[in-house]
Parts: structure tokens; C-alpha cells; sequence
């Protein structure tokens, strides 16, 4: 970092430059970047705009002015700025996740339609590339794909590890990778599975990316795995190193192309088996990922062409849980700021998955539904007025928007049955937030696409019984939700359907899914000894229901 003095100094000369030549759009560029770097982001805004009334087109200003604008808290005139640097012709490596950001986490859809396009377009070297996790938000698994592949550098080929000679006796050594061993959805479903593993055929240990918020997931986690090495202070190098040195089997990616991964780690084949599951709903695109976890309703055999990875099929459900969290009583309505005699539409998706056109469908049912309400979870306070003002456009009192303060699991379920029925976002539906609902016995509605992403609800809804709650389109989608807001009658017959459901679906039942899982570990172990490739299969369903697990 410059020190003051230097950045001062940097000022003097520029002021100098501009004095002889006022209209030097470089010297206002290089003014304004140093006013930046010393945090007079006003003075650097104002100069920025100077420059560009200079040379409109210029990308890297409309670039760096969003910077600024980011850095002053004004997320809004950001994108603004980055969008005007797309269509500019930018090409940065971070500029649509920069635009996105500034979008679709504070809920501002004021250029939807051009991030939206920009994105469709990432994979395209010509333009800006995209990131892998926003383009989940378009139900087009080719070009998840293609912007992975991008994002990777493109096709390469993939490495291998050669088989050695096994003792028949070793247990297979698992390395579960992942920045969100810590208070995190992800953590939440796959605690139980950690804990579960038959030790005497499979030793676990927890590779943590990220950093320890202290939770009692965290805990759970280290007290879980029969190692735990903590890498968040280590380098990628240093990193690879530490999992080399651990002498993994089967290392398994918990997190994919979402925030604070590495998948860059896997490049450097770090052990014979590589697998993507769980924490991404798409593809990594890296050909050292041999296999992918899935199952036959979110991801088909017969589109695995849309994976890099060989699709391994979990005969029910790719998602595991923990049926054994100890939940509270629930609140009242009032404590959670609820009318009592109101119906409760819920939608507590993350912000960045709403979009447009699904939130014109809720408030189409706010007003079909005289006094009814929609509780959403609570978030950036811009985020919040930007749906609040997004309502009044059409027309609902933005005291109908409910928002609920994050809570951690156990009270975050407890108050899940006050809603009457849960509304998924589209494509990239309710994963976690899905298996809360369903287990609190609360109706989901939810729509089915073309991508793992916007099918994970509708296969949870499905296992739990309930396949008249997945609509086909957007229309199909409104008018379901609609009819079960009128019909209290068939709402109590679903929720009593659920409810039953909770002691008997496969989805809630993690030693069945322990053994499928540790099944297809099994069969890629198996695979790799006789010196095959990866290759797609499924695990043969195991009949009946497991009973150690139930009063574990």
C-alpha cells in the first residue's frame, strides 16, 4: 500500500497536469484513481464523471467508477457503472460478478433483462466471462458447463492416478473439502452423514478452506472427523501439500463454484478419486473431477453430457440430513411479527435467487388474498427497500412484506410452521430451505426446469409424497400456489400428509442414505483398483427402512 505521503504527492503532480491541460481525460483518470486509493470517494466520483463527459465509451473508467461507487456504499450507481462498462466492450475477468453482486444481493432488477443477457453470454470469449454459481440463476445446464470450462481455461485433459495394490482389509480414506464447515446449509445437511460413517470400513477427515466462526456446527464438525486439518491460513500450495501429505482415497468437494472455493486444488490430482457433491448444483467443469453425486430426478443419465464429471446415481435422494435436530416449541405469530388470522405465504431463498418475474407472481397472490402476507428472510437493508418499493409498484402496501432476522437451525425451524405454505424461486430452487419446509411439514410449491439446480425441490417434494406441488411453468406455478391459498382444507391434508411422511421418506432417513453413499464410494474405489476410468452408474436401492438411525 502507498503510504500517505506518496498518494499525496501523486496528487500534487496530477492537479499539476490538469492545470496546464484541463481536459486530460488521463490526468483526471490518474487524479481520480488516487483519490480513490485515499478514500476521498466523492472527489473521485466527480472527477470520474468529468472524464467520462470527456470520453463516454471509455470501459476502464466506467470500470474503476464502479469500484468507487462500491467503495462509498452505492451499490446502485455500481452497477449502473458496470453495466455502462459491458456495453463498452470491458472485458475484465470480474466485471459481470461485480454487476451481479450489485443486482441480484440487494434484489435491484432495474437492468434485469441485460444482466440476465450478459450472463447468457459468459461463456463467449469475446466478452466478459461469467461466474459459474450466477449463471445457476439461468435454466441452461449447457451453459453452466461452458462458462465452468471457461472459467477452468478451457478443455484440458484429465490426469489419473495409477492403481496400487490395496489391502482388502484398509479402510478407504475420505477427504471432504469445504470453506462452510461452520453455521452454513451445507454443514447443516451433511453433519449427521460425517458422525455416521461406518469407521470400520472408511476413515473421515475434514479439510477446512474456511474459517472457524466458533459454532457449534464448527465443533461438531472437528469432533465428527477422524482428522481435521485446518488449511485457511495456507496458501493454495501449502494447501495441496497438506492434502497429499494426508494420503486421501477419495477426495470429495463440498462446495464447487460457489463463494471462497478452490476448486484450482483438484487440478493438482490430489488423489486418486475426485467427486463433486453436495455444495454446488452444477458442474465444476474440471476434468480431474471424476464423479459428481446426483440422482435420477435432478440429474437424468441421459443428460450427463451436460457434466464433465461421471453422474454416480444415489438411488432416492443426492441430499443427505440430520432428522435429529432438537427443535424448540415455536413462536408465536406475534413474536415473529406475524398476523394471527393472516395466510402466511413463506419464500426464505436467498435474495440473490429472487427474481423479477417470480416476485410479480407473489405479489399477484397478495392480491388474490385479501390480508395475506409474504415473510421473507431478513437481509441487507437496501435489499429490503428495494422489495418494499418493488411491492408499492404493484400495487401491495409494503407492510405485507414480513421480514424474519436470521436465526440459527434449531429456532429458524421451530418458527417454519407458522407459514401456511412455502413458495420456491425458479431456476435455482430451495435446496436446504426445501428439506426445512418439508420437515416442518409445511407445502412447498415449487417448479421443475431443465437444470440440477431448478429440480432439487421438485425431487424433495416428490420423495415426501407430494408431486401435485411441482407446477410446470410460471403460469402452472401461480395458479397452484393460488388454489392452496384458497383451500385451508386441502392445506391441513397436506401439512397432516407431511407430517406423516417425516418418520417414513427416504429423505429423512440418513442411515439408508449413509449406506447408499457409502455404496457408491465403494463402487468408484472398485473402478479404480481394476485400473477402469470413471464412469456413470447407479447404487442399487436398499429396501426398507434402516432402523439404528431412527432413535440413534
Amino acid at each position: 500500500m502507498q503510504a500517505r505521503g506518496q498518494l499525496e504527492d501523486a496528487a500534487k503532480l496530477y492537479r499539476k497536469v490538469l492545470q496546464q491541460a484541463p481536459d486530460s481525460v488521463d490526468g483526471l483518470h490518474l487524479l481520480a484513481m488516487v483519490r480513490g486509493k485515499q478514500g476521498r470517494h466523492e472527489e473521485s466520483i466527480r472527477l470520474y464523471r468529468d472524464a467520462l463527459k470527456r470520453r463516454p465509451a471509455d470501459a476502464k473508467l466506467w470500470y474503476n467508477l464502479g469500484l468507487i461507487y462500491h467503495a462509498a456504499e452505492r451499490p446502485h450507481e455500481a452497477g449502473n457503472a458496470y453495466a455502462r462498462a459491458v456495453e463498452c466492450g470491458a472485458n475484465g475477468p470480474d466485471l459481470l460478478g461485480l454487476w451481479y453482486t450489485s443486482r441480484r444481493l440487494l434484489c435491484d432488477w432495474s437492468d434485469h433483462a441485460a444482466l440476465m443477457a450478459a450472463l447468457s453470454r459468459g461463456a463467449n470469449p469475446a466478452g466478459p466471462p461469467a461466474s459459474p454459481f450466477d449463471t445457476l440463476m439461468l435454466d441452461d445446464p449447457h451453459l453452466h458447463l461452458a462458462v465452468a470450462r471457461r472459467r477452468l481455461g478451457g478443455v484440458r485433459p484429465a490426469t489419473r492416478l495409477p492403481p496400487t495394490v490395496r489391502d482388502p482389509s484398509d479402510k478407504v480414506r475420505i477427504g471432504y473439502v469445504s470453506a462452510d464447515f461452520r453455521e452454513h446449509p451445507t454443514t447443516h445437511l451433511i453433519a449427521r452423514l460425517l458422525e455416521r460413517h461406518d469407521r470400520t470400513r472408511f476413515e473421515v477427515v475434514a479439510i477446512s478452506i474456511g474459517p472457524d466462526d466458533g459454532s457449534d456446527y464448527r465443533r461438531r464438525i472437528i469432533a465428527a472427523a477422524d482428522r481435521f486439518i485446518d488449511c485457511f491460513a495456507f496458501d493454495l500450495e501449502t494447501t495441496a501439500k497438506a492434502i497429499a501429505q494426508a494420503g486421501i482415497d477419495i477426495l470429495v468437494d463440498l462446495m464447487g463454484h460457489t463463494s471462497a472455493n478452490r476448486v484450482d486444488l483438484f487440478a493438482h490430482r490430489l488423489a486418486p478419486i475426485q467427486v463433486a457433491y453436495l455444495g454446488y448444483p452444477g458442474t465444476t467443469g474440471a476434468p480431474e473431477m471424476d464423479y459428481v453425486i446426483a440422482d435420477p430426478a435432478v440429474l437424468p443419465f441421459s443428460e450427463a453430457s451436460t457434466f464433465s464429471e461421471a453422474v454416480v446415481h444415489l438411488p432416492e435422494t443426492y441430499q443427505p440430513c440430520d432428522p435429529h435436530i432438537e427443535i424448540p416449541p415455536s413462536p408465536s405469530r406475534a413474536e415473529c411479527g406475524l398476523p394471527a388470522g393472516a395466510l402466511v405465504f413463506c419464500a426464505f431463498n436467498g435474495a440473490q435467487k429472487i427474481d423479477p418475474e417470480t416476485f410479480g407472481i407473489w405479489m399477484g397472490l397478495l392480491e388474490q388474498v385479501p390480508g395475506s402476507v409474504l415473510w421473507l428472510l431478513a437481509g441487507d437493508a437496501q435489499m429490503q427497500a428495494n422489495l418494499c418499493r418493488a411491492a408499492e409498484a404493484r400495487g401491495i402496501a409494503k407492510e405485507r412484506l414480513v421480514f424474519a432476522p436470521r436465526r440459527e437451525v434449531a429456532a429458524h425451524l421451530a418458527r417454519i410452521p407458522l407459514a401456511d405454505m412455502f413458495l420456491d424461486t425458479f431456476p435455482y430452487t430451495a435446496h436446504t430451505t426445501a428439506n426445512d419446509m418439508l420437515r416442518m411439514g409445511v407445502p412447498v410449491v415449487t417448479r421443475a426446469g431443465a437444470s440440477f439446480a431448478s429440480r432439487v425441490a421438485a425431487s424433495l417434494v416428490t420423495l415426501m409424497g407430494c408431486p401435485e406441488l411441482v407446477a410446470r411453468d410460471a403460469d402452472d406455478y401461480a395458479a397452484l400456489a393460488l388454489g392452496l391459498a384458497q383451500d385451508p382444507q386441502r392445506r391441513s391434508a397436506l401439512r397432516a400428509r407431511l407430517l406423516a411422511m417425516r418418520d417414513r421418506s427416504p429423505l429423512f432417513d440418513s442411515e439408508r442414505y449413509r449406506l447408499h453413499l457409502e455404496a457408491a464410494y465403494e463402487g468408484m474405489m472398485a473402478r479404480w483398483a481394476a485400473g477402469e476410468a470413471p464412469a456413470a452408474f447407479a447404487v442399487p436401492l436398499l429396501l426398507g427402512s434402516i432402523s439404528p438411525d431412527a432413535t440413534a
